[in-house]
């Protein structure tokens, strides 16, 4: 199959390659059920019922560094559909079942598929796009990560008024960009002439460099801190008695949206700021946080929310504009399913994590956790401060 069949300049093409992007932070949302989940499971702890919303994103990393493996075996689109199948089945699942061991096994699988398809939601961008093109696709895929993540929060507002089964529905979303896929994406296999024509790619060792390993480790951190927002929400509302969790679910519907709105400026602050984007995107998410852990009303967190969301929806595209600047050109979906790894390896730990940090500090009360993200964040945005103003190597 040759290159010239592919329009990668297409809106249609576009869209439903950003379609992936709808799916992946959609899973943790099932966290505003975890109020009835507790009440289903009265003998399951807290903790395990948190984990559910982040489960996912642990199976993620059984698959995510072979993704390019089984995508150069079998095909990268029937890998991708194939994944996108597995996320629809293992988010339905739960609300066919009354057994929590089957609802733990269906999120796992759920994470496998997304394991499948979300390293190509970012490397085919680096493959069909370039210079400013590349930017603005990173921008549009941030974008379109928040609208699915939106989106999806709203729809779940509406969905658990019925109960937490009816919630589980929502993941027939998965369907949208299988749909689109499997119609209007072709994907030239990396065989012959292509192949020829391409330069070698990186070895491990190259893809793999100290500068990903410690973009890993810093994604890492920002996103299980950044999830706690989403996990503790629902059970904010229910602690201070501000929001039911209904109205968690279309508050953090709003976070989604200002990430979106974000996302779509992403480019052109970039352009002006430079690498300085992430040092004040920490800045503004801790502003964030410190609002939402000492609000008294629901306007004010929904206030709180709205910034941290603004400010985190420069931090998805940054990263991997990051990867970019320091990682190897032909690093291909390994380098990139390296930053994923350590994305998800945050958010499935998140809450343990972080709940076991605020635990030593004697902040495990839901506003101090969300204080001690605060200060978290205000900490990475001094250490990026710092590196940002002494690295003045020019970046391409």
């Amino acid at each position: 199959m040759s290159q010239k069949t592919v329009n990668a300049s297409s809106w249609l093409f576009k869209a439903s390659l950003l379609s992936l992007s709808l799916l992946a932070q959609t899973a943790p949302s099932i966290s505003i059920a975890n109020t009835q989940l507790a009440q289903q499971f009265p003998n399951v702890s807290q903790s395990s019922i948190e984990l559910i919303s982040t489960l996912p994103n642990f199976s993620v990393l059984i698959l995510i560094l072979f993704a390019e493996a089984i995508g150069n075996k079998f095909g990268i689109k029937r890998t991708i559909l194939f994944g996108l199948g597995l996320y629809t089945i293992g988010g339905v699942l739960p609300a066919l079942v009354s057994s929590f061991p089957v609802i733990i096994a269906a999120r796992l699988l759920m994470g496998l598929g997304i394991g499948l398809f979300n390293p190509y939601s970012v490397s085919l961008m680096y493959r069909f796009y370039e210079g400013q093109q590349l930017k603005g696709m990173l921008g549009f895929q941030n974008t379109a990560q928040n609208l699915g993540n939106a989106a999806f929060g709203f729809l779940l507002s509406a969905l658990i008024i019925s109960g937490w089964r009816t919630a589980f529905t929502g993941f027939f979303v998965g369907l949208i960009p299988l749909i689109l896929i499997w119609l209007f994406v072709t994907i030239p296999d990396d065989k012959g002439e292509m192949a020829e024509q391409a330069p070698a790619k990186a070895s491990f060792k190259e893809a793999v460099n100290g500068h990903i390993l410690l973009l890993a480790l810093l994604f890492l951190i920002t996103f299980a801190m950044f999830l706690m927002m989403t996990i503790k929400m629902a059970v904010l509302g229910q602690e201070t008695g501000l929001f039911s969790p209904s109205a968690a679910s279309s508050i953090l519907a709003l976070l989604g949206l200002a990430s979106m709105v974000a996302a779509l400026l992403y480019a052109p602050v970039s352009k002006l700021i430079g690498n300085f984007i992430l040092p004040v995107s920490f800045t503004g998410i801790a502003a964030g946080f410190f609002i939402v852990a000492n609000a008294n009303s629901v306007a004010t967190v929904t206030t709180g929310v709205v910034i941290a969301g603004i400010f985190f929806g420069w931090v998805f595209p940054q990263a991997f504009l990051r990867v970019a600047q320091v990682g190897p050109k032909n690093g291909g979906t390994l380098t990139t399913s390296v930053i994923l790894m350590g994305i998800n390896l945050g958010a499935a730990f998140a809450a343990p994590m972080v709940n076991a940090v605020a635990g030593l500090f004697g902040m495990s009360s839901v506003t101090g956790v969300l204080s001690l993200v605060g200060i978290g964040f205000t900490v990475l945005a001094i250490i990026e401060y710092i590196y940002n103003f002494f690295d003045r190597k020019p970046k391409n």
